[in-house]
């Protein structure tokens, strides 16, 4: 497939709900990934985005392992999460071509093998997937303004290949506020990637209130350090529901997100009552009461 020429699809994509933005960056085994199933199937009101990584991207073989390609089978079936390939971006610094390669490969996932589709066939695939691939996740996206062109091409060369998925999802992360150029090619913007303490620094602030309401619709708030349940719930009200934004994702685990999501699930789940239509004030009240125990 030519990616020289992306420029005949860059159609934006919007959630109609805020969204919990899930960084799904563990081998699937037997367990690992049931939290996240587990948090869709109760709760159908509230959604999810679930970024894959099997290794640092997609990797170099055709298709995804058996245990991946299960998982993201049984990912697929739940139509409450949207699944996003993971590409790293070295902030500017990576060809291009190497992210295009990286998409076709989240493609190819998705295709069917064989028959003209110009797809190596894999042997211990069967011809016809039925993984879901909904778009892509730019990880280490540069934020300098002569980098717009840069994602620009690489954000419609993501759409036009996933052009078959129902609606393609890009997301930026630069994980610090950006120049609003960006978000002309991006669907969301990540532009906090930090200590959830760090959200109410006077660089947040200024920066929130330069940032127009429809473009805070857009945007994601990523935290790790979050301390205990009821401290993530804070961090969700303050990003979701004061500030505006359309998602985030709340740890308590510190350092790297990307080795702590097991237990993360199981906080965010708590969130659910935020969103889902479902609940009562009543049951909303507690849900609350009882993250609040949680804090011990």
């Amino acid at each position: 497939m030519d990616l020289g020429d992306a420029s005949n699809s860059s159609a934006l994509t919007m959630l109609e709900w805020p969204f919990i933005l899930v960084p799904l960056y563990i081998y699937p085994t037997s367990t690992s990934w049931s939290s996240l199933f587990s948090a869709a199937r109760s709760h159908p009101g509230l959604q999810f985005i679930a970024v894959v990584n099997p290794n640092n991207g997609p990797g170099s073989a055709p298709s995804p392992d058996i245990n991946y390609t299960a998982a993201l089978r049984e990912l697929s079936t739940l139509s409450n999460i949207r699944i996003l390939g993971y590409i790293f971006c070295s902030y500017g610094e990576r060809a291009l071509v190497e992210m295009e390669r990286d998409i076709l490969v989240y493609y190819g996932w998705t295709a069917r093998r064989g028959c003209g589709s110009g797809l190596p066939v894999d042997r211990d695939q069967t011809t016809t997937q039925t993984i879901r691939m909904d778009g892509v996740f730019f990880d280490e996206a540069p934020s300098a303004s002569e980098h717009v062109n840069y994602m620009a091409h690489i954000s419609k060369a993501a759409r036009k290949t996933l052009q078959n998925a129902e609606s393609t999802i890009i997301i930026y992360n630069p994980g610090i506020f950006v120049d609003q150029a960006f978000y002309e090619s991006a669907d969301y913007v990540a532009v906090f990637e930090n200590r959830a303490a760090a959200w109410d620094s006077p660089y947040v602030c200024a920066n929130l209130a330069m940032l127009p309401e429809s473009l805070r619709g857009r945007s994601v708030a990523i935290s790790h350090s979050a301390g205990c349940v009821n401290e993530q719930l804070q961090f969700a009200r303050d990003v979701v529901t004061t500030a505006g934004f359309a998602g985030h994702f709340a740890t308590a685990a510190s350092g790297q997100r990307k080795a702590n999501f097991e237990g993360a699930v199981d906080d965010e789940n708590v969130c659910a009552w935020l969103w889902d239509e479902d609940l009562t004030e009543t049951e909303k009240e507690a849900e609350e009461k009882a993250a609040e125990k949680r804090c011990g």
